[in-house]
């Protein structure tokens, strides 16, 4: 099957949702080309710096990726590619898979209503935690400038995809898109990869290079270190509960207005060897410092690492705040077999955290049993090759593509 994938960034050193699925598409036999903008560095793309240069096109994991400058740039919120229409005719697809609302979405919809054969499936990242925050945001940007484009593609796209159960009451809500048009498809991990990890004992090694002893217990924590990820949290409880068999690996970086709170973040753990900050990792480091890790713990923000963790069969102990407060997204679904612990969002986190892992260093068997509940949950929920399998499943009888 011929595949195009149209999406903002693409950065092939990144674990994102993106390169993940070139990758499982590939293995299972699948042309793939990638449109995406001329971002390489996700720090540029979330700082919204200015792109420079014309089209760049390369091959990764035997993909065609073809990046573009920005046909215009609306404050960074609407920014259609410069035109898609030659490049779709050339990859012919048979499934063109759109990442979000695209403002390209007219010709997408231009080549499906020329090639009724070819299915056009979206996925949706946006929700309450992330977006909408003032009326102009939910108004103007998402209540009409976005829902303008998402109206005129909705006739032709087979299924739109939100990533988290917070994203599906987001265009419910905002969008009006009913229920049944939408089907939750949860960002995913690379099991296969992460099996390697293990094999070739990827965490014994960190533990060596970090000086933890192999009967230490250690926490995996970290990602883009902003002040909503509330590592302190963390930090405090580590602290309080003094014992020196129990290490902390925190990963990521800060920048621009972000590196206040990461240098606050080293002075609140001075003193403490056994907290261990390692920076910004590639794939196969980030993967190998899970493996190092008993359990993961992520006291704000929702991430990428919480699907990994899981994959990497880490218990999880996480922040959602779904239940009480409008914006928080649902992580209820990531706990298939009793292998995450929501923290209680009326209650002091720190202290919370630290009865959590007080609790784990005297019950190894809870660990145990939750560890075994995180692999089973990312065979079931989180494995590639399945998700990737859902997203193929639609087939379309002569003419289905035309608006009823």
């Amino acid at each position: 099957m011929k595949i195009v994938m149209l999406c903002e960034l693409f950065n092939e050193e990144l674990e994102f949702q993106e390169n993940l699925l070139v990758k499982y598409y590939r293995s299972n036999g699948h042309d793939v080309t990638v449109i995406a903008s001329l971002y390489d560095s996700v720090f540029d793309y979330y700082s919204d710096k200015p792109t420079v240069g014309g089209r760049r096109e390369y091959l990764y994991d035997g993909a065609r990726i073809i990046k573009l400058p920005f046909r215009f740039n609306l404050l960074n919120r609407v920014r259609p590619l410069v035109s898609v229409s030659q490049i779709l005719d050339e990859a012919a697809p048979d499934l063109l898979y759109v990442h979000d609302i695209s403002p390209n979405f007219p010709e997408c919809i231009a080549y499906v209503k020329k090639h009724p054969g070819t299915r056009m499936i979206m996925d949706y990242h946006a929700d309450y935690s992330n977006s909408g925050k003032n009326w102009v945001s939910i108004k103007i940007l998402h209540g009409v400038i976005r829902k303008w484009y998402l109206d005129r593609a909705r006739p032709y796209l087979s299924k739109i995809f939100p990533i988290v159960p917070a994203g599906t009451q987001f265009l419910r809500e905002v969008y009006g898109v009913p229920e049944g048009e939408m089907e939750l498809l949860p960002l995913g991990t690379d099991l296969e990869y992460g099996r390697g990890i293990r094999e070739a004992r990827g965490g014994a090694k960190v533990r060596a290079e970090l000086g933890i002893p192999e009967d230490a217990f250690v926490v995996f924590t970290g990602g883009k270190l902003s002040r909503n990820r509330r590592t302190e949290h963390l930090i405090d409880a580590v602290a309080a509960i003094g014992r020196d068999h129990l290490h902390v690996i925190v990963v990521g970086k800060a920048e621009g207005d972000y590196i206040p709170y990461a240098e606050m973040l080293q002075k609140r753990a001075a003193g403490n060897p056994r907290i261990h900050f390692v920076g910004w990792l590639g794939k196969q480091a980030m993967y190998e410092h899970m493996d190092a890790a008993n359990v993961a713990i992520f006291p704000g923000g929702q991430s990428v690492l919480w699907q990994q963790s899981i994959g990497m069969g880490l218990p999880l102990v996480i922040a959602d705040k779904t239940e009480q407060i409008r914006g928080h997204q649902d992580a209820r679904y990531l706990n298939v077999h009793d292998n995450v612990i929501i923290l209680d969002p009326e209650r002091n986190s720190a202290e919370q955290i630290e009865g959590i892992l007080r609790s784990f260093l005297d019950d190894p068997a809870q660990v145990a049993r939750m560890a075994d509940g995180a692999h089973r949950t990312a065979d079931e929920l989180l494995d590639w090759n399945k998700l990737v399998a859902r997203t193929l499943r639609f087939n379309r009888t002569e003419g289905a593509n035309e608006p009823a």
